[in-house]
């Protein structure tokens, strides 16, 4: 009688623990930034992701694509939502970044830029992460944001991008010059002219 309580004791703990291991399953998705112009030759563009309770104790990698055409300035910032969990905090950001990457494998070129972690401090402080790159080349770039789901309801996180062209170094030339013709107008308008007159 022991033995056969103890044979379904184990297999209730077996399938308890089992249950608890499907749940916590790494969460993976790429999904492409759907952008916005800014009018000046930039854009900005909102990004998030939302969790559901069955997802608690997951792993999440999440990547949000784009393209750029012209060199550029980067700015980004992600903050997790605070859904008030007793006791715990409903995300967990490990990890904010922007890289280049191969369209075709999705390899990831050169170095990642990788974000600076602001969470404040305190019980379960809401994550908040930013990061900026200046004078990136033109290409396929990714934002990805890594974590781990910890509350009892789920959790998200919002996030917005903002890039900035930066003018090519033929461009800096052509307006150094203009600068320069410009000033040598305005200084000679600024001389008097000699008057000759004739001698006699």
């Amino acid at each position: 009688m022991k033995l056969k309580s103890l044979v379904l004791s184990a297999l209730i703990a077996g399938a308890a623990f089992a249950s608890q291991g499907a749940a916590a399953q790494a969460i993976d998705r790429t999904v492409p930034l759907v952008t916005a112009g800014d009018g000046v030759g930039g854009f900005n563009a909102h990004f998030g992701d939302t969790f559901a309770a069955s997802t608690v104790g997951s792993t999440f990698s999440d990547i949000f694509t784009f393209n750029v055409g012209t060199p550029f300035d980067a700015a980004a910032s992600v903050t997790s939502s605070f859904l008030n969990t007793p006791q715990t905090k409903d995300l967990l950001i490990t990890g904010f970044s922007l890289y280049r990457y191969d369209p075709a494998t999705m390899a990831v070129l050169g170095t990642a830029i990788a974000g600076i972690n602001e969470t404040g401090f305190g019980s379960n402080p809401t994550d908040s992460w930013s990061l900026s790159a200046y004078g990136l080349t033109s290409g396929s770039y990714a934002l990805k944001v890594n974590g781990q789901v910890m509350g009892a309801g789920g959790g998200a996180f919002g996030g917005d991008l903002t890039i900035s062209p930066v003018p090519e170094p033929q461009a800096w030339g052509m307006l150094l010059a203009g600068l320069g013709l410009v000033s040598v107008a305005a200084r000679r308008q600024l001389v008097p002219s000699r008057i000759r007159t004739p001698r006699a």
